[in-house]
């Protein structure tokens, strides 16, 4: 005879027992654990909401609890610093069981994987470069450095569906004058350089100040010397074609901005990395030689 779940008990020793629906009660009460991922998406989602502007490495922190508490604060929950299941469930993040692994491509180490994972300190690098070059700081960080967007908001612009490759854009003089073809191929190239060593080679893509992930307009110098740490961190890159979800024209501007998906694989010799962000270019298009003024990227979870 099989027992009703309501005389079901399980033993926690030999001289006390818990009903199984009171185990249940103190399971769920219990403060919420995260495990590495958990930890890197909440920072993710607090980064976009502009609160946390920490490294992305799935490390605990005290900055990051700040951030937590602040966010906790601002919906009416318990500051306690703590992603809590209503703190969790607030951001869009479900968390997996305790017996569930994350999928292989979340599996990523406790460090910065991506570009926009890491916090750059402008002044920091300024200084850096200046004992590298002699070219003064201030030359390259502007006396208010400003924050990052922290997110990657839509465009103010209608998006539309990404062209066929042999429509026309330039309808009027204020149109962008940049061609689907010759898009296409640029991002390509871009993907193409980044994927190689060369670092002049994806600089030529930037315009002279960017808009970088998260980060606030930084000069192309300053995107250099982080590209170097970058690269000898992940000396290992592959970008796969990416795949297109939106794309707009911002005439006032004469840019383009494009949204696209773009998986990757990276290696350092120890461990190897997958996955997929999605990202957001502006290219300065009304020009014979187009720049990216802006990039954002998020990652995807699956």
């Amino acid at each position: 005879m099989v027992p009703s779940r309501s005389h079901m008990k399980i033993r926690l020793s030999q001289s006390s027992v818990l009903p199984l629906g009171t185990l249940l009660a103190l399971l769920l009460s219990a403060p919420l654990v995260c495990a590495q991922d958990d930890v890197r998406s909440v920072q993710e989602e607090l980064r976009r909401r502009s609160l946390y502007f920490g490294n992305v490495d799935g490390r605990e922190s005290a900055e990051l609890a700040e951030a937590t508490k602040r966010y906790q604060h601002r919906k009416g929950f318990s500051a306690t610093g703590k992603p809590d299941r209503d703190t969790l469930r607030s951001l869009g993040l479900v968390p997996r069981s305790a017996n569930e692994p994350p999928p292989k491509e979340l599996n990523w180490p406790a460090e910065p994987v991506l570009k926009s994972d890491e916090k750059i300190d402008p002044v920091a690098v300024a200084k850096q470069l200046s004992d590298e070059t002699g070219i003064a700081p201030v030359a390259v960080v502007p006396n208010k450095v400003a924050r990052g967007r922290g997110d990657l908001a839509p465009s103010r612009s209608r998006p539309s569906q990404l062209p066929a490759p042999d429509a026309s854009l330039a309808t009027n003089a204020n149109s962008p004058l940049i061609t689907p073809q010759v898009l296409t191929s640029f991002v390509g190239e871009y993907l193409v350089a980044m994927s190689s060593n060369d670092i002049k080679r994806e600089l030529k893509f930037y315009a002279d100040k960017v808009d970088y992930y998260h980060n606030g307009p930084i000069d192309r110098r300053i995107i250099e010397q982080t590209l170097r740490r970058y690269h000898a961190r992940w000396p290992t890159r592959r970008y796969r074609t990416p795949q297109a979800i939106s794309y707009s024209k911002i005439n006032k501007r004469g840019e383009i901005e494009m949204v696209f998906r773009i998986p990757f694989t990276l290696k350092d010799g120890r461990q190897t990395v997958s996955g997929e962000t999605e990202n957001r270019f502006t290219i300065s298009a009304a020009t014979a030689d187009p720049r990216i003024t802006s990039i954002q990227e998020k990652r995807v979870r699956r």
